[in-house]
Order: C-alpha cells, then sequence, then structure tokens
C-alpha cells in the first residue's frame, strides 16, 4: 500500500469516527429528549390522576352527606308508619350505597384508563427513539440480532 493510499485511508478512517461521533451525540439527545418527555407525560398523569381522586374522593363525600341527610329526613317521616318508613329508608339507603360504589367504581376506571393511556405514550416514544437511533446508525431488527 503507498503512502498515498495509507494517507487516505487513514483521513477516511477520522472521518468515519467523526461521523460515527456526531450520530452518538444525536442518538443520545433523541433518547434525553424522549426521556424529558416520557418524564412530563408521567408529571401530567400523575397530576391528572390525582385530580381524578380528589374528585372522586370529593363525590363520595357529597354523596354520603346526602345519603345521610335525607336518611335523616326519612327516619323523621318514619314515625308515621314505622313499618313503611323502615322499608323506604332501606331501599333508599341500599340505593344510596350503590350510587356511592358505582361512583367509587367510575373514579377508579378512570384513574386505570388515564394510567393505561399514559405507560402506551410512554412506549410509543421510547420505541420511536429506538427506531430513530437504529435508523440513524444503519442498523436492522435483523443485523441487531447476530
Amino acid at each position: 500500500m503507498s503512502n498515498e493510499q495509507m494517507y487516505r485511508s487513514g483521513k477516511a478512517m477520522g472521518k468515519t469516527e467523526e461521523k460515527a461521533d456526531q450520530l452518538m451525540d444525536r442518538a443520545s439527545e433523541t433518547a434525553s429528549h424522549a426521556a424529558c418527555e416520557a418524564q412530563q407525560k408521567g408529571e401530567q398523569l400523575k397530576s391528572s390522576t390525582q385530580d381524578t381522586w380528589e374528585s372522586a374522593k370529593s363525590s363520595t363525600k357529597s354523596a354520603a352527606e346526602s345519603a345521610k341527610s335525607s336518611a335523616e329526613s326519612a327516619t323523621n317521616k318514619a314515625s308515621e308508619s314505622a313499618k313503611e318508613s323502615k322499608d323506604e329508608a332501606s331501599g333508599f339507603l341500599q340505593q344510596t350505597g350503590e350510587n356511592v360504589m358505582n361512583a367509587a367504581t367510575s373514579a377508579v376506571d378512570a384513574v386505570k384508563n388515564t394510567t393505561a393511556g399514559a405507560v402506551d405514550a410512554v412506549k410509543n416514544t421510547t420505541a420511536g427513539a429506538v427506531s430513530s437511533v437504529k435508523s440513524t446508525l444503519g442498523m436492522s431488527d435483523d443485523s441487531s440480532k447476530r
């Protein structure tokens, strides 16, 4: 190999290393950006979940207070007819209890759905970042398995 060929080979190798360093920097920036997005989405999810929880708690408390107030009213009216009032209060309390359970179940479902959506968003963002890095580096799924 002549000196000219060795010089060109060394120069090409240096350019290749520089390009690889640039690609690695871009990949690092992309991964950092994806991590930042994931953290922001996690913070949003946390806030949304907290808001949903507080709303459910408030609704449950209001329903319980309403049930208590209604039960007291029904009890006062129950003095007219003990048997009638007992049946009415029992049915009303059962219905109120079911309403409270339904509200709590809805709140739990909302939290589950919000969490699942955030997890999917993080997975998709991460998969996109990995795909971008592989594409940038010229890697395919087949070559990464070797």
